[in-house]
């Protein structure tokens, strides 16, 4: 039975982005009671300068810095800050996201009160504080054919709309973005955390497929909201070399769980799609090689301290 005394564990990566980092931690410090919260900032092989920022900053005795050495990818950065934690609850946040309340206090007593669920999520708000899309649905040849829109009106209620606002009771979905995800510590470790071979994009779909698979849900609560400065923790990186690595993941991520023809049918239509947008052509060598993870942005293995 959940008490007062259960710690939260956020985990908030840094990369070369120092001012969101302490932003974020400091709205977690302004909302959640110092007894119930333990802050871990995982410095992921930022530039001297900006790592030494987090090493001194006023706020440095109020979280543990774990610092890599290079930048390991969003999964494995994540797991850095995870095997460290205690808490009995693990809430992994992007640092471009502030918190507005505790709304992660009721979002824990939800979790323990539903056993079946296994991820859990506020409202997502823009930097205007207007509700924006924060769920994905499945991902597979049907909706790369079809698209996602197409099911939202032939099937809503399997396929709500992710651009109308939620309201009334929880709303169970596939995938929940991956910027504020709250577990049960016990259920992120039962199904394995973040699969630390995916450098960057489609971990959500990754993580939703393991919890499907022990009949855990993914909750998106419309009672609590976030704001989250989509993409500003991204924002220095080429987009085509943004572009390249989200295809690198989403063919590793489908063929993970799918069988070899199935993998091989679902590249050929994404490769199809791709012939209809010419500014988008160096991506068909990616699609029809599969390409390799070991052609993505991970540039070898880290060293950690912390």
């Amino acid at each position: 039975m959940e008490t007062g005394m259960d710690i939260i564990s956020f985990v908030i990566l840094n990369y070369n982005s120092h001012e969101l980092t302490l932003r974020c931690v400091e709205s977690v410090m302004k909302y959640i009671p110092e007894g119930r919260r333990e802050i871990i900032v995982v410095d992921n092989g930022s530039r001297t300068a900006d790592g030494q920022q987090l090493e001194h900053s006023p706020l440095a005795p109020h979280y543990r810095l774990v610092k890599s050495r290079q930048n390991t990818g969003f999964g494995m950065g994540n797991m850095l800050g995870a095997n460290v934690a205690t808490g009995r609850y693990l809430c992994f946040l992007n640092n471009d996201v502030m918190l507005l309340d505790d709304c992660v206090t009721p979002l824990c007593a939800y979790l323990n009160a539903h056993p079946d669920v296994g991820c859990i999520t506020p409202v997502q708000l823009n930097e205007q504080r207007q509700p924006t899309r924060m769920f994905k649905h499945n991902q597979g040849i049907r909706h790369e054919l079809l698209g996602d829109s197409l099911f939202e009106r032939l099937w809503p209620q399997r396929y709500p709309r992710r651009d109308a606002k939620i309201e009334g009771k929880p709303l169970e979905v596939m995938q929940l973005n991956g910027c504020f995800m709250l577990f049960p510590a016990e259920k992120f470790w039962a199904i394995g955390g973040f699969d630390t071979n995916i450098f960057l994009y489609h971990e959500e779909y990754d993580l939703a497929m393991r919890l499907q698979q022990q009949g855990w849900k993914r909750i998106i609560h419309p009672d609590y909201s976030f704001v989250h400065a989509h993409g500003a923790s991204t924002a220095k990186i080429p987009s085509k070399t943004i572009l390249r690595e989200l295809y690198i993941s989403k063919i590793y991520t489908y063929r993970k769980y799918h069988s070899l023809l199935l993998s091989v049918i679902f590249r050929t239509v994404i490769a199809a799609g791709l012939l209809f947008k010419p500014r988008k052509w160096y991506l068909l060598k990616v699609v029809a090689r599969g390409e390799a993870l070991s052609c993505s942005m991970r540039h070898g293995a880290a060293r950690i301290s912390g």
